[in-house]
Order: C-alpha cells, then structure tokens, then sequence
C-alpha cells in the first residue's frame, strides 16, 4: 500500500512568537517562520503607486496662475517632469517626504502639459505613469508694444528698446525675468522701469555705452502665462530683431493688422484690440 503524503501545518503566528523567545535551538523554527512570511507576502502583492494631478491649493482642476502639484499614493515619487507643448519645463520641488511635487512656476492659460512621473513603491520597485491636463483659459488679458519698431532694416543708434504694457504690471519681477536682449557683438545694458507719458507701466532696455552701427539685436519677451498681477496673463511670446544704423530710425507705419519685423518678416500687430475680460 502505497505511503501517503501530507503537507506540514504552517507555523501559526503564536507558535513564531513562541519560537523566537527559545534559545539558539529554535533556530531551525524561527527559518520555518520567515518562509512563512516570505510567502505570506508573496501572496499579497503590492498594490501600484498611485499618481495625482491637480492644484497647489488642492483642487482637482488646474486653472491658469495655479502651481501644479503632482501627488504619490502608496510610495513616493522620484522624479517629476512637466513641459509644454513647446518642450519648456515646469521647474518644481519635492515636499512631504517625497510624496509630492510642486511647480514653483504657475501655469499658463490654456495649455496642454505632459507629465512624468517616476515612483518607487514602499518595496523598492520603480515605475513611471504619465499623464496630461490642460488648465483653464484666461479671462483678463495684458499687452504690450514693443519699440523701436523699425520700418527698414536699421534703427538708430540712440534708441533703446522699451515694452510699454497695456495694463499696470504688479509683479515686475516675474515680467523682467522673461525677458532677453542679445546682440553679436557683446553690448551689455540694463533694464529700468518707469511710467510712460500716458500713465501706462514701460520697462526699458539700454545699453551701458550707445549702440555700435552695424550691431545685430534680438529682443525675446517669453510671457505667454505669466500673470502680470491682479490674475491679467499675457497669452503670448514677443520677439523683435534689429540691425543699429548710423541714423535715427525711419518712422514706423502700422496698420491694424501687421508690420515688418526685420529678419522676423510680416508679423502679427503686437497691439490688439482688448479680449474678454480686457
């Protein structure tokens, strides 16, 4: 007749307890009681980290001006990347023991970001989850236009480049941040505010010593969401490129649609009518 087999009983957890206060000969029964963990835990696997989107303050729809929080359910975050469509980043940073990341810039209006973030669970194990989310459109809008605004190829050599903005500016810093002057020859200036001669905010650029005739210019004003106080956004990038001439600038003459930007081409009027909420 045939011998039968039977599987041992599992140690149960009282009998583990009890094992572990024996001397040195339990040893061979504390061994039966990790394996006994080991496949414990092997039969309950660990449930995937958990990625949330939504708002610094907490709500779950990101509007423009907000700083997007990136959240970890069930482990923590490694690492977080937030661009654009134009490939530009969110900067942010890691709070709550790695359970959350937060933008320090704030969103733009009604833009589509792509987001990746890199989680490790609470047994080691790395993932990825990637999403997407759009924030809200803007309803107060702020402008500007751009001077010199040259008709020809040249401007003149004792013109500085000003943006004189359509609505106050209260958060100045986060305006001259965006912006950049370039030249091919070096030419360094600063920035100033001041008050047009009709009220209106004006920042403008000069260089430390009168421009060189022949220096080749480029303005880039990066302001597309960014809030110039009071929840007004700009909703786009300016630009304008120049050559400095020996002579003054020739007059510029804008109609109400488009002017000539020197290597830039037509280019759409940078002073438009006022939007929604404007």
């Amino acid at each position: 007749m045939p011998l039968s087999h039977t599987r041992p009983p599992r140690p149960s957890r009282s009998l583990c307890v009890a094992l572990a206060l024996m001397p040195v000969l339990g040893v061979g029964g504390l061994a039966a009681c990790d394996a006994a963990r080991a496949s414990a835990s092997q039969e309950r696997p660990v449930k995937p980290v958990k990625v949330g989107l939504g708002s610094a303050d907490g709500q779950p729809t990101v509007q423009a001006g907000d700083r997007l929080r990136v959240s970890a359910n069930g482990g923590v975050l490694t690492e977080v990347t937030v661009t654009d469509p134009l490939g530009r980043q969110l900067v942010g940073g890691f709070s709550q023991g790695g359970t959350v990341w937060t933008s320090r810039a704030k969103a733009a209006p009604d833009t589509k970001y792509s987001v990746l973030a890199r989680t490790r669970d609470t047994q080691g194990t790395m993932s990825e989850a990637k999403e997407s989310l759009t924030t809200g459109k803007v309803v107060k809008r702020n402008r500007l236009m751009l001077s010199p605004r040259p008709h020809g190829a040249v401007v003149g050599a004792a013109d500085p480049i000003s943006l004189t903005f359509a609505f106050p500016v209260q958060d100045r810093a986060a305006v001259e941040r965006r912006l950049e002057v370039t030249t091919d020859d070096r030419t360094t200036g600063a920035w100033t505010w001041e008050t047009a001669h009709h009220g209106k905010d004006r920042i403008t650029w000069r260089p430390e010593q009168e421009w060189k005739a022949g220096t080749k210019v480029v303005l880039r004003a990066e302001l597309n969401g960014v809030d110039s106080g009071g929840g007004r956004f700009f909703t786009k990038d300016y630009g304008l490129r120049f050559v400095v001439g020996r002579s003054a600038a020739v007059p510029a003459e804008l109609d109400s649609d488009a002017y000539i930007t020197p290597g830039l081409g037509l280019t759409p009027a940078l002073w438009q009518g006022q939007g929604p909420g404007g």
